[in-house]
């Protein structure tokens, strides 16, 4: 007898099923709420799995349109778009939050101080500058590194802003910027580094602890449009506008905000916040490489390909 059912053969239909994602990342981020708000978990621990999930949710999203496609080479583009796209955006992000060992640490209490480096150390490096502010009001710390092939300035403050508190008064809330990162090069045969200038109100010292660069800053940006480009690719020769290149756009935009913005004392909540602006960067980015693509790859004729197939079977 013949089988008149409507099983599918496609072993991954659970996978195309538009809410799977959507319940996925909504089960995963309650489970981490719970955790970071129970304490049960340290908060760099909590960023690290946002800093992983949230790209591997997303490449997943890339690649949904993969599992149903009948093109060989346009469910290839989109399997090779979603691997890149988790790459390039939890690389970054995922050292931003949870970067390991630092490859040398260096305290500084005054200018004009130097540290000597440990032997064999150069090469391009992540640099967690940090400082205790200290003072009230908004306090204000610049500083000028030396040693490296080029000197690293930067800064750290406090900064204020007002959050609601019952139903109409407001509370000023202080927010302490007191660490952040910066790209450096340690030049061949360097010995030590200096604090060349420190102004501002500090409660201690100068923390400098410096990390291997993974994935520097220029390096990322240049695979996040090729990434961007392969998935707009992928998903216009699929023939389906089913979201893949704007998954990929907001994945990549939340690694580079996440590299740029968030330490791994405060990795949480900028981690979240980080989601809403890798959208607002990187949607509108996946929509303009879509367009691009559509003028620029042929979509593959599914429906003459299964019409044909069909007159075959017929005959």
């Amino acid at each position: 007898m013949a089988d008149n059912g409507t099983g599918s053969e496609n072993r991954f239909e659970g996978l195309l099923r538009p809410w799977f994602f959507p319940a996925l990342g909504g089960t995963l981020a309650v489970a981490i709420g719970i955790f970071y708000a129970t304490g049960v978990v340290p908060e760099s621990l909590v960023g690290g799995v946002i800093a992983v999930g949230v790209p591997l949710i997303l490449a997943f999203m890339v690649a949904r349109p993969a599992f149903g496609s009948r093109s060989r080479a346009s469910a290839a583009l989109l399997v090779l778009a979603a691997v890149f796209t988790f790459l390039v955006a939890a690389i970054p992000a995922l050292q931003a939050v949870r970067p390991g060992e630092p490859i040398f640490v260096a305290e500084f209490e005054r200018a004009d101080q130097s540290v000597s480096l440990p032997e064999g150390i150069s090469g391009r490096v992540l640099l967690l500058v940090s400082a205790p502010l200290g003072g009230a009001g908004e306090p204000q710390v610049s500083f000028r590194l030396g040693g490296f092939a080029e000197p690293v300035e930067g800064r750290l403050e406090r900064t204020f802003s007002y959050a609601r508190v019952g139903r109409g008064g407001r509370a000023r809330v202080s927010h302490d910027h007191d660490a952040d990162w910066f790209e450096a090069r340690i030049p061949e045969g360097a010995q030590e580094i200096r604090l060349d200038r420190i102004q501002g109100q500090t409660a201690g010292g100068l923390r400098v602890s410096a990390f291997r660069d993974r994935l520097p800053h220029a390096i990322a940006w240049i695979l996040s449009v090729l990434v961007l480009v392969l998935a707009a690719a992928g998903e216009v020769r699929a023939g389906r506008e089913a979201g893949s290149t704007i998954a990929a756009g907001v994945a990549l935009g939340f690694g580079l905000v996440v590299s740029y913005n968030v330490t791994p004392a405060q990795s949480v909540v900028p981690s979240l916040w980080a989601i809403v602006l890798g959208a607002i960067i990187g949607a509108p980015t996946a929509v303009v490489a879509r367009f691009i693509a559509r003028r620029a790859v042929p979509p593959v004729p599914v429906a003459k390909k299964g019409r044909a197939q069909k007159e075959d079977g017929d005959e």
